[in-house]
């Protein structure tokens, strides 16, 4: 039975993979090295034509060392070699430490649904405001070389 943080992850994969969009989904693969000069591996790679785009997966249910962490993975965000974001939930996470994460431009906040121990399958992501969908749907499907302008009529 894979643990919460993987069911997490997985959770985020099937979302992803519910849009019906032509994006391809890796998992737990290698991308250059933490900030710390470690080998980094991102616990989920997006592919869509030459683009691609790294989601670390962070659930957090309980207080502890959730500010460390997530203070880590921010770092790890800004030094990874493609676009990186964090998607993050759980109840763990000090509001001070949403605040950074999503003021960074990196972070996005979720709800982790998890169903039945027995079926993780069933657990899902709920994100109310598309958030995350906008995010990687404009990160792949924006022309490079025209930036995003929005003129209210």
């Amino acid at each position: 039975m894979p643990g919460r943080d993987a069911r997490f992850r997985d959770a985020i994969i099937r979302y992803v993979n519910s849009w019906g969009e032509d994006i391809e989904v890796l998992k737990e693969k290698p991308v250059g090295y933490r900030f710390v000069g470690t080998p980094r591996v991102l616990d989920i790679v997006l592919r869509h034509g030459g683009r691609y785009m790294g989601i670390e997966a962070k659930l957090q249910e309980s207080s502890g060392t959730a500010y460390q962490k997530l203070s880590y993975a921010l770092e790890d965000c800004l030094a990874c070699p493609i676009p990186t974001i964090i998607v993050f939930a759980g109840g763990g996470i000090r509001e001070d430490m949403k605040t950074k994460l999503i003021l960074s431009g990196r972070g996005i906040e979720v709800s982790f649904l998890s169903s039945d121990e027995q079926d993780p399958e069933k657990d899902r992501i709920e994100d109310p405001h598309l958030l995350l969908r906008q995010r990687v749907l404009l990160s792949f499907f924006q022309p490079l070389s025209q930036p995003f302008i929005y003129f209210p009529s």
